[in-house]
């Protein structure tokens, strides 16, 4: 009987155990998803804000003016690092498009995305991209012309380490 009784003591000092063991496994579990959850909202409030992307006019490009084309594209540097591109857009005869909205399209995140900026008084434009590159970036540089100039489209590969600049025809 004594046996019996110690028996029964061991037993309830292992589930007493078991128990134990469960509780700390769970306590565990829920630490765990408590960082988890932690460092998705830091990750989350890290990445940088929506950028401007636009909708690309579904509009024919205009075929009568004069002629243009785009000039000195290059990549915007940040630290050593591509993050966007500029460039000119001008005529044949080096005379500066004013006021004139070029549109960028490249590949990012698994579509196509399409910002836009404005040329100024020299034909400049200038825009950053919500990501960095290295290596080689095609882009689709795009005009569609107004009553004084011919819209034109233009594919460019934008070196992200400076390099020159190619245009593909």
């Amino acid at each position: 009987m004594v046996e019996c009784a110690e028996m029964a003591i061991e037993k309830q000092s292992n589930a007493k155990r078991s128990m134990g063991m469960q509780s700390l496994a769970l306590v565990a579990v829920v630490l765990v998803i408590i960082i988890t959850a932690w460092s998705l909202v830091t990750v989350g409030s890290t990445l940088p804000p929506p950028s401007d992307f636009v909708v690309l006019p579904n509009t024919p490009l205009i075929k009568s003016g004069v002629a243009v084309g785009f000039a000195n594209v290059s990549p915007l540097m940040v630290n050593g690092v591509a993050s966007g591109i500029s460039g000119d857009l001008l005529t044949a005869s080096g005379t500066p498009v004013s006021g004139a909205t070029v549109y960028m399209t490249y590949y990012f995140q698994g579509s196509y995305r399409t910002q836009s900026a404005t040329t100024d008084q020299t034909g400049y434009f200038a825009e950053h991209f919500p990501m960095n590159w290295t290596g080689s970036l095609p882009l689709t540089l795009s005009y569609f012309g107004d009553s004084q100039y011919r819209g034109i489209q233009q594919v460019v590969s934008v070196a992200g380490e400076n390099l020159a600049t190619s245009i593909l025809l």
